[in-house]
């Protein structure tokens, strides 16, 4: 039987906790880069870009028009609606990402004559998120 001195054990349990807390760290920064990254491409009407964040079918509300589209038709819509409002700005005004299954965020982006607020819901699918729910409407 091998015995360890008490100092032995506790410099390893010491290095575990460190170990343990650093892991901790990354998800979290990790889940705050999938919002930004999401946010910059809002800001920049990069639809290409944004749909590799796409589950595959996104219900998509923009204005007034909504339904579930797939994720090529939910990217072409979005598009359409960049080409329209020319962004040239977002804002991440809140976010929900401590749930381990869930995120949620709601962004305000800017084109040259308006505002609107985005909804974003994001879905946990084999330890990637992914947008399930797409909300844009007007800011009066």
């Amino acid at each position: 039987m091998i015995v360890l001195p008490l100092e032995g054990i506790m410099k390893n349990v010491y290095l575990f906790l460190i170990l343990l807390t650093h892991l901790n760290l990354q998800a979290a920064l990790r889940a705050d880069d999938i919002i930004d990254n999401i946010s910059h491409y809002f800001a920049t009407g990069n639809s290409k870009e944004l749909s590799d964040y796409f589950s595959s079918t996104v219900s998509l509300s923009i204005l007034e028009d909504n339904n579930t589209y797939s994720k090529n038709q939910t990217e072409i819509l979005l598009r359409n609606f960049f080409d329209k409002n020319n962004c040239r700005g977002a804002k991440i005004i809140h976010r929900m990402d401590t749930n381990a299954n869930n995120r949620y965020a709601v962004l305000e982006i800017f084109s040259s004559t308006q505002k609107f607020r985005v909804s974003l819901s994001l879905k946990n699918f084999n330890s990637k998120f992914l947008i399930t729910d797409i909300r844009i409407d007007k800011i009066k």
